[in-house]
């Protein structure tokens, strides 16, 4: 016996045909898109009326068929972010790959003296020779060290802001702050997330710079404007995370250390920050992640600048990082000098990568953690 469903204008549609229906409805969309990919690789000409039937169709069936339409649309969405990712990770290592094969471990090494011997990178400043040139395409000099260490300190000075700051921050939202406080601070510090990258690092610059200048007898930008910028940038994202971390820890945890006779700071000290301390490691990692991956903020205070600091651990020393040797050098490098910053990228492809996958081991350890599971 087949079901009748009745429409709003009172026809009755039989189940099956309406199976039949959104079938082929889900098909003609699947098929339309497929053609629109197609058109947008190889035939550019008609990739923008492709799109436009791929709409079309998808908004008829969105009418007609809502519920199926919905359901391929996320599976469209889910898949297609996937293969972006994979076509992102492909191109790039696939990029950077003829440069792995033309200079190999050069990249990672002091460049040849005049008796032919190199260095390793992490023999630090008692061997690293102050008068060698690491980047000049000309002369075909593509060791990458130097820019490997500002993005080394820079990342450190942003830690040691982001960390504490963002740590009390925190705290302050899920411990301390009332319902009322907490509706306003915690969008305000989102807030900073939303400001481009570009006017941190001009504003960092022109407040930062004279007041090092004047205090610190220092002529210029320097690795420690930067990494304070780039700490504070990196802000949001401790604070947030962090305060979530701290407002999963069951509120009995804190409530029967009160009843023990502990302060509120004795509780915070001993019972919140410990169990969350999974989850603060991970804001900690995420906001590193953000600093190491930076790029305009550090690229406005300090676009130049290929040798070592000396000493190597001077902070008013500013030299390139990863990212900001890649703003400033691609617009007008050779075709042997991009496939060298395509190994930048992958470097810095692979750290946050690694520091993502790391937090989020870390948030599932806490949140097992939490509910009493090994």
């Amino acid at each position: 016996m087949t079901d009748d469903i009745t429409t709003k204008k009172g026809k009755s549609v039989s189940s099956r045909d309406r199976v039949d229906g959104a079938t082929y409805a889900v098909v003609t969309i699947a098929l339309t898109l497929a053609v629109t990919i197609f058109a947008f690789l190889f035939l550019p000409a008609i990739a923008l009326p492709m799109l436009l039937a791929f709409v079309f169709v998808t908004a008829v069936g969105w009418v007609t068929y809502q519920a199926e339409v919905a359901r391929i649309l996320t599976l469209i969405a889910t898949v297609l972010t996937v293969l972006t990712v994979g076509f992102i990770t492909f191109f790039l290592f696939a990029r950077a790959l003829p440069a792995f094969l033309d200079h190999g471990l050069d990249l990672l090494l002091v460049p040849e003296q005049d008796n032919g011997e190199s260095r390793w990178f992490f023999w630090l400043e008692s061997v690293l020779p102050s008068d060698s040139t690491f980047w000049n395409p000309l002369s075909g000099a593509y060791s990458l060290i130097p820019m490997i260490w500002g993005t080394v300190v820079v990342t450190i000075i942003a830690g040691a802001v982001a960390g504490p700051l963002g740590l009390f921050g925190a705290l302050f939202i899920s411990e301390v702050a009332s319902d009322r406080l907490r509706e306003i601070i915690k969008p305000g510090v989102e807030i900073l997330a939303g400001i481009p990258s570009i006017v941190y690092g001009f504003i960092g610059f022109q407040v930062l710079n004279g007041f090092i200048q004047t205090n610190f007898l220092d002529d210029g930008a320097s690795f420690l404007i930067a990494g304070l910028v780039v700490g504070v940038m990196a802000l949001p994202t401790v604070v947030s995370v962090g305060e979530d971390a701290l407002s999963s820890v069951p509120q009995s945890m804190g409530d029967g250390s009160v009843a023990m006779g502990a302060t509120e700071w004795q509780t915070m000290k001993s019972i919140s920050i410990p169990a969350a301390f999974s989850g603060i490691s991970a804001a900690v990692i995420l906001g590193l992640g953000r600093a190491i991956g930076e790029t305009m903020a550090v690229a406005a205070i300090m676009a130049s600048g290929t040798q070592f600091a000396d000493p190597l651990f001077d902070i008013f020393h500013a030299n390139t990082t990863l990212t900001s040797l890649i703003a400033t050098q691609y617009g007008s490098a050779s075709e042997s000098t991009v496939e060298v910053l395509f190994v930048a990228g992958v470097m810095l492809f692979v750290i946050v990568a690694s520091m993502s996958i790391v937090a989020q081991y870390i948030e599932r350890r806490m949140q097992r953690k939490l509910k009493g599971q090994q």
